[in-house]
């Protein structure tokens, strides 16, 4: 197959369609938003032709929409300032573009981890203070198409990323009186930042050392999975912990220096703790586990009562909802803080799930996606991202690893016993 090359053909900024009210006070951020790395999390939706739809009128709908929605996720065309976001109707910007020399399907049968890169309208450097919202359109020589979504992780993770995109999508189909207006107040748990707050972070943004890659992993391997783990002294394992603790046993396999390890897992707070934060509220709104002193003989059962056992103490942390939002924000963000966890001594590997975010449902009017990746941008060395694959059920994982750390990972027979590498996507 030729090089696929993507060729930008217009470019604009997207304004909120009503002009958002100059009294509004800036929206303060949390200390847990100011201490995310630079970068945009991210979302790549595939579409096959619809052919009743015209590709001018796709955009059309798309930046009509995208406008509308606005006024309701004002901030998203705002920009930082500090620690807080003044929602200025700056705008968010539109990107289309067009592939000429490959159809939708041929790019599915492999897809191209780099190439993907091309279907976002950022580049490898850090996130600015604005924008914090970009979208790319692009256009396959079928008519296919992709859309790629980019929102600052300042402002917001995946679940806030998902949100925006369901609310997009219901006005993009006629039925914006539908959506629930978001809730931008992420300090309902977290403490307010400060400017004279320092929390040191490890530098990775724009290393190039780094190579991401998909491994997929069927319902029936994970049943496999789940079972093989399970036993009278180990509960049943979810989806989501059996391949978390496979990767995390192949990745400390595949390590090529000594330093200890940490595995870092974010855990989605929404549901946790819905008398304090609403369905749709928008921020960093999340918890982070961390095991710690993974070594090469790291054991996947072992790793599974770890993560459970974390999972009970999560639930622990939170289930005093009588106390104030703030008093449960506060104590979770002190457990991060008084973690043993050392830049200086350890090499940390986070493996984020994205299973049942329902980005599949994102339909514009011309059907659901046939495909969906997610990630952050520019990417971040030693990430797992785990996605639902279309049919609910499986899972594929993109790794992200330095180099020759991949070279040993992706030959790993433990994992390729239930992972397929980068399998083509049906559609």
């Amino acid at each position: 197959m030729d090089t696929m090359k993507v060729e930008i053909i217009g470019k604009e900024i997207i304004k909120p369609s009503a002009i958002t009210p100059t009294d509004l006070p800036p929206l303060q951020l949390s200390i847990m938003d100011i201490i995310m790395p630079p970068v945009y999390t991210v979302a790549f939706l595939f579409y096959t032709k619809d052919d009743l739809i015209s590709q001018e009128q796709t955009s059309h709908t798309l930046k009509t929409s995208l406008s509308e929605i606005l006024t309701k996720f004002h901030p998203l065309a705002g920009r930082v300032n500090g620690v807080t976001i003044e929602s200025n109707d700056e705008g968010a910007v539109f990107v289309e573009a067009r592939v000429d020399n490959c159809n939708l399907s041929n790019f599915l049968r492999s897809p191209d981890t780099e190439f993907l890169k091309q279907l976002l309208p950022v580049d490898d450097k850090p996130a600015p203070t604005w924008p914090l919202l970009l979208v790319q359109a692009t256009y396959f020589q079928c008519g296919g198409m992709a859309i790629g979504l980019c929102i600052s992780h300042m402002l917001a993770d995946a679940t806030s990323l998902s949100i925006f995109l369901q609310a997009w999508a219901a006005t993009a189909r006629g039925e914006s009186d539908s959506v629930a207006s978001p809730d931008f107040v992420s300090t309902k748990l977290y403490p307010a930042a400060n400017e004279a707050i320092g929390i040191p972070k490890k530098d990775q943004v724009g290393k190039r050392t780094s190579v991401t890659k998909r491994f997929v992993f069927e319902a029936s391997k994970i049943e496999e999975l789940r079972n093989k783990v399970a036993s009278d002294v180990v509960p049943r394992p979810t989806r989501v912990q059996s391949v978390t603790s496979l990767i995390w046993k192949c990745v400390v396999t595949a390590s090529t220096d000594t330093r200890e390890k940490a595995l870092f897992q974010p855990a989605n707070l929404r549901p946790k703790i819905p008398s304090i934060l609403s369905e749709n509220q928008i921020g960093n709104l999340f918890f982070a586990t961390l095991t710690l002193d993974g070594k090469a003989g790291v054991d996947i059962v072992e790793t599974v009562k770890e993560l459970q056992k974390r999972a009970e103490e999560l639930s622990g942390l939170v289930q005093n909802e009588e106390g104030s939002s703030m008093t449960i924000g506060s104590r979770l963000f002190g457990e991060i803080i008084s973690s043993k966890f050392n830049h200086e001594v350890h090499d940390m590997h986070s493996v984020t799930s994205w299973c049942k975010i329902p980005l599949y449902k994102a339909c514009f009017g011309w059907g659901s996606p046939v495909w969906v990746a997610g990630s952050v941008s520019p990417n971040l060395d030693d990430v797992t991202v785990l996605i639902d694959s279309k049919d609910g059920q499986g899972i594929e994982a993109w790794v992200t690893l330095h180099q020759e750390n991949m070279l040993l990972f992706e030959q790993s027979t433990e994992l390729l016993a239930f992972a397929s590498p980068n399998p083509s996507v049906l559609i």
